[in-house]
C-alpha cells in the first residue's frame, strides 16, 4: 500500500524466478482518497507522467505520479530452504550485460517504450518480442546503476554520471569541435598532417628560443 510514509507497493514470493520489470500500463490499481477514503480504480498509468482525476464521492482533486519502480531482495528466513534469485534490475547495480544487447554492443541502457510500457535494450529487441508498432522511447534505464530517467541522448546518467552511449565527438577535426589529438585523428582529415613538413628559418628558430 502506497502513501506519504511508505513507498512499498507489494511483495512477491517467488521460487526459481526473478522479477525483471513492472509494466504499469497493464496494472489495475486502487487509489484511495485521503479526504473521504473512497477507493477508485486506476488504469493506464505510465512512468514519468502525472495522472490527475477527481474523487467519485467528494470530488477532491487527486494526482498520482510514478517516476520509477525497483525490486528489493529480502533474504529468506533461516528455516526456509531453497535458492533465491536476485531481481534482474536492482537500484545502484548494473543491468545484465550493462544494458548492452547483440544489436548495440556499445549502448549501456534500456529504453522504456510508451506503446507497451515495457523496457528493452533497443528498438530491434522490442520488435522481436512484440507484435505492435513501436513508439519512440521517452524514458531510459542506466546500464551502470539502473536509474530510470527521462530519455536524453548523448548525456551522462543523472545518478552515476556514466555515459550510456558513445560520445558525439568523432575522429575528425570538425572546425575544432571534434578530435584535436593528431594521433587519434582520421588519416583522411587534412588537419592530421598540417604543418608537419613546414620548414622554419634559422632566424625564427632563434627568436622562438
Amino acid at each position: 500500500m502506497l502513501h506519504h510514509y511508505s513507498d512499498v507497493l507489494g511483495y512477491l514470493d517467488l521460487h526459481n524466478a526473478a522479477p525483471a520489470d513492472l509494466v504499469l500500463q497493464e496494472c489495475e490499481l486502487m487509489v484511495g482518497c485521503l479526504s473521504c477514503s473512497q477507493e477508485s480504480p486506476l488504469q493506464n498509468l505510465s512512468y514519468g507522467q502525472s495522472k490527475e482525476f477527481n474523487c467519485e464521492q467528494c470530488h477532491s482533486k487527486l494526482s498520482i505520479l510514478a517516476e520509477s519502480t525497483r525490486f528489493q531482495y529480502i533474504p529468506p528466513r533461516a528455516n526456509k530452504t531453497g535458492q533465491s534469485s536476485y531481481p534482474a534490475v536492482q537500484k545502484g547495480k548494473p543491468l545484465p550485460e550493462k544494458g548492452a544487447c547483440k544489436h548495440y554492443k556499445h549502448s549501456h541502457r534500456w529504453l522504456r517504450f510508451p506503446c507497451c510500457g515495457r523496457m528493452y535494450p533497443c528498438d530491434v529487441c522490442h520488435d522481436e518480442d512484440q507484435d505492435h508498432p513501436m513508439e519512440l522511447a521517452t524514458r531510459m534505464i542506466c546500464g551502470y546503476c539502473a536509474k530510470e530517467q527521462p530519455y536524453a541522448n548523448g548525456k551522462p546518467c543523472i545518478s552515476c554520471g556514466n555515459m550510456m552511449t558513445r560520445g558525439t565527438r568523432t575522429s575528425h577535426w570538425e572546425g575544432g569541435l571534434g578530435c584535436r589529438n593528431k594521433a587519434k585523428m582520421s588519416r583522411n582529415d587534412r588537419h592530421k598532417y598540417a604543418n608537419t613538413n613546414k620548414t622554419v628559418s634559422r632566424k625564427a628558430a632563434i627568436q622562438k628560443k
